[in-house]
């Protein structure tokens, strides 16, 4: 398993403690800390930027899953989808593609049968677009940034 596999995996497991915890990230953190050792430095990035951004990558996902609410999703599937989009929208060597991917593997590996389809599905459908030639992603980051 490649190591950005391995943190973003990491990084799933401690966004799902503190989402049924509904403790802080950094309480998840320093738990994995005194229990297993070194935080991941990827792994710590994509846990905190999940966090800070939670409120825009729901939004994202509830106008991309026709029929639910984020609330309503089971917490795995959730936390899945919040960190393949955050790595989707803020991480720039992920292409969108490799983020779908990475999640719906995710989703095979903790989630039920159906999950991988629900997450591609949802993730594809929050994936930035924009007509040809406009600014999508993470162009569009680089782009207001000058």
């Amino acid at each position: 398993m490649s190591s950005r596999r391995t943190a973003r995996k990491n990084a799933f497991i401690v966004l799902y403690q503190s989402d049924v915890t509904g403790r802080p990230v950094e309480d998840a953190l320093a738990r994995w800390r005194s229990y297993r050792g070194e935080v991941d430095a990827y792994m710590a990035r994509l846990a905190r930027g999940v966090e800070e951004r939670g409120e825009e990558l729901d939004e994202r996902i509830g106008e991309a899953a026709v029929g639910w609410t984020v609330g309503r999703m089971s917490a795995i599937d959730r936390n899945i989808l919040r960190l393949s989009l955050y790595e989707m929208l803020y991480v720039e060597d992920v292409p969108p593609e490799v983020a779908v991917n990475e999640g719906m593997e995710l989703a095979k590996g903790f989630s039920s049968e159906e999950a991988p389809q629900f997450v591609g599905g949802v993730l594809r459908g929050a994936r930035p677009s924009g007509p040809a030639g406009a600014p999508t992603g993470h162009e569009e980051r680089r782009a207001s940034f000058g």
